[in-house]
């Protein structure tokens, strides 16, 4: 079967199920497929059956035999090779070896090399933040680097279909109680395997990937406490304040959800005393001006994503384009030190997460607040 007919055939049963899938119900295929996105070397075959997977998501026991096979970590390693070969910071560097020659080339160089036959499927490769050296058919990030054709999803795109797999289960009952145990996709995606991962495409700085990355956090960690207080584990709101991007309502809205219910202050429970300052109970506490907080807590995401992006110098609000640049997002970049580079590296790399010092800003040096007002 051509290139053609296999593309259009997934694109047809997609199209097929999407409408008749009460009819259709249960699909055998299910978990092949699945497979496939991870071993086929053409990019625009690989993402056709994204579209099929999400439509056959819409009967529980195909949703099943997708999680079984281990296809949430597939997709979200595909997500991080996607948001590399996607983005502009395409100058990552890895190492390959052919007898004992060590060498240095950057992914350009190596699809050169690959369309020159220097190298092949056998050939050995190391990256920072690997534990030995692989074979390439054997790494992901170069296997799919180097498959033919031009992708036809993009990671916005894929974001968006895994949001759409998140929702697969009710999370609350009749009662409306949170449902328990935790879906099955909802706690994959909560893992330490793919949590980190998601949080980490915000520091791609492209404004559609950050828009998607922090949408689908906060479904992943909305009704479900253990992963709610443990999202600063991934360093989620470092990446998100050092986005130097104007488009924040998305980072506005997760943040309104998990603003105090972060487990940062050590004990086993996320909520501490509300008698306590804002700035106290947030995780964003010492990050961000105080006035910011209760822009945020009050009058929601979208004043929040607004006041960000201003300049203002009022009793309620001091805030200003130039403590936004020279102070937050340059202070938050040097506690984040080379691992945006080493991420460029190796996609896989995760941060070692480490609280942060307060933000320093000259700005509010004379400035007391006091019952919400400077």
């Amino acid at each position: 079967m051509s290139h053609w007919e296999r593309t259009t055939s997934a694109r047809a049963m997609a199209i097929v199920y999407e409408q008749h899938y009460k009819t259709v119900g249960y699909f055998s295929g299910t978990a092949h497929i699945t497979v496939l996105l991870d071993r086929t070397d053409d990019r625009s075959l690989r993402h056709r059956p994204l579209f099929l997977l999400k439509a056959l998501m819409k009967d529980l026991a195909n949703a099943e035999a997708y999680v079984l096979v281990g296809a949430c970590v597939l997709a979200v390693n595909l997500l991080t090779v996607l948001r590399l070969l996607w983005s502009h910071s395409r100058n990552g560097c890895i190492l390959t070896k052919k007898v004992l020659k060590l060498d240095l080339w950057k992914k350009d160089a190596i699809r050169r090399l690959w369309s020159k036959k220097a190298i092949d499927w056998t050939t050995r490769c190391w990256a920072s933040g690997m534990l030995d050296w692989k074979k390439l058919r054997d790494i992901r990030e170069l296997r799919w680097a180097l498959a033919l054709r031009v992708p036809v999803l993009t990671p916005p795109q894929f974001l968006c279909l895994l949001y759409s797999s998140e929702n697969w289960h009710v999370h609350l009952d009749d009662a409306g109680e949170i449902v328990t145990p935790t879906p099955g996709v909802k706690r994959i995606l909560s893992s330490p395997c793919c949590l980190p991962h998601i949080a980490q495409a915000i520091l791609s700085g492209e404004p559609s990937i950050v828009e998607a990355a922090a949408a689908l956090l906060k479904a992943i960690v909305t009704r479900d406490p253990k992963a709610m207080i443990r999202l600063y584990n991934t360093s989620a709101f470092y990446f998100a304040l050092a986005y130097p991007g104007s488009n924040l309502l998305s980072i506005g809205q997760l943040f309104t959800v998990t603003l105090v219910h972060q487990g940062f202050h050590g004990g086993e429970e996320a909520a501490v005393s509300a008698s306590l300052p804002l700035a106290k109970r947030s995780v964003l506490g010492g990050l961000l001006p105080e006035s910011l907080l209760y822009v945020l807590k009050r009058s929601g995401p979208a004043a929040f994503a607004a006041a960000m992006v201003s300049d203002s110098d009022t009793p309620e609000i001091i805030w200003t384009h130039k403590m936004r640049a020279e102070n937050l997002i340059r202070q938050v970049l040097q506690h984040l030190g080379d691992f945006p580079q080493k991420l460029s590296q190796y996609c896989h790399v995760l941060y070692d997460y480490a609280p942060m010092p307060p933000v320093k800003y000259p700005e509010l040096r004379d400035e007391m607040w006091c019952h919400h007002y400077y």
